[in-house]
């Protein structure tokens, strides 16, 4: 593993949230490793960041938020999509209440190495989950 963290693919992401969406989103940095697209007339926004974990491993962290309702289980596919493709795994957490950590009221959000890597169990390996 390298001191260099992988910068998300704005590009990708980007196009993948205008065919989802629409035209008109805004691209900003979010610190040296993320980006932040924010789209003004459906008041969505993702953020994308990249971090080395003590595991040794390269994250992505994804949330996709707006900004009156609960984003849909399509805007979390299609984050997922254009961050890791369609092969990768990327994961939702569902920590213990003291552990929560919640900085915006109608987000939701992704983990997944930044190779898609699967890092699970296969829970299906035998017929059933």
């Amino acid at each position: 593993m390298t001191d260099q963290t992988t910068i998300p693919d704005y590009r990708k992401i980007r196009k993948a949230f205008e065919r989802h969406i629409g035209p008109g989103w805004t691209l900003h940095a979010m610190g040296p490793t993320g980006i932040a697209l924010h789209h003004k007339g459906s008041r969505m926004g993702v953020i994308v960041t990249s971090a080395v974990h003590p595991d040794g491993n390269e994250w992505f962290h994804a949330s996709v938020a707006c900004e009156t309702k609960m984003p849909t289980y399509d805007d979390l596919c299609v984050l997922h999509a254009a961050v890791w493709g369609q092969e990768g795994f990327a994961y939702q957490v569902f920590a213990p209440a003291y552990r929560h950590v919640n900085i915006h009221a109608h987000a939701l959000h992704l983990w997944g190495r930044t190779d898609g890597a699967n890092v699970l169990p296969d829970f299906g390996e035998r017929g059933t989950i």
